[in-house]
């Protein structure tokens, strides 16, 4: 009797591949949203250490240019923020779908090795059945040999 091969087993494969392409896919935004928390955190630090330069610069005299220009900068990276927060936003929502297709996606592969197993359950139930038929009939005819010798 041949050995077992599950016909659907190219179908198997390309469900796990599109696992794999989405477990990958789904690394890619986790790492896009470590690096935007990353830039937002680092807007924050620049936001704190211009307070700071401009509390040191208040401690002398300076000219008015100079004070002006705190103002819009602090403006410009809070605005910046607001930006990479709308990104983070978005990115995150995309990470949702993501690991919301990975679930489907496990789901599919799951079905198709229950499927695979319980194939291969019902061959190997009846490859043994085989052999223990023919291990009977051997078993008969080595009997029926005996027989015909004496």
């Amino acid at each position: 009797m041949q050995k077992f091969q599950f016909k659907l087993n190219g179908l198997l494969k390309v469900r796990e591949f599109k696992e794999k392409k989405i477990k990958i896919e789904l690394g890619e935004v986790l790492k896009e949203i470590t690096s935007v928390e990353e830039m937002i955190a680092k807007l924050h630090r620049d936001i704190d250490e211009t307070y700071k330069a401009q509390e040191d610069l208040m401690k002398d005299p300076a000219a008015g240019k100079m004070i002006q220009f705190f103002p819009y900068f602090i403006q410009g990276k809070q605005e910046d923020i607001k930006l990479k927060e709308n990104m983070l936003y978005a990115l995150r929502k995309k990470y949702e779908r993501k690991v919301q297709e990975l679930a489907e996606a496990r789901g599919e592969v799951k079905v198709l090795e229950n499927f695979k197993d319980k194939k291969k359950t019902e061959w190997r139930k009846e490859y043994d059945k085989k052999i223990q038929e023919d291990m009977e009939e051997f078993v008969m005819l080595r009997q029926n040999m005996k027989k015909d010798n004496y």
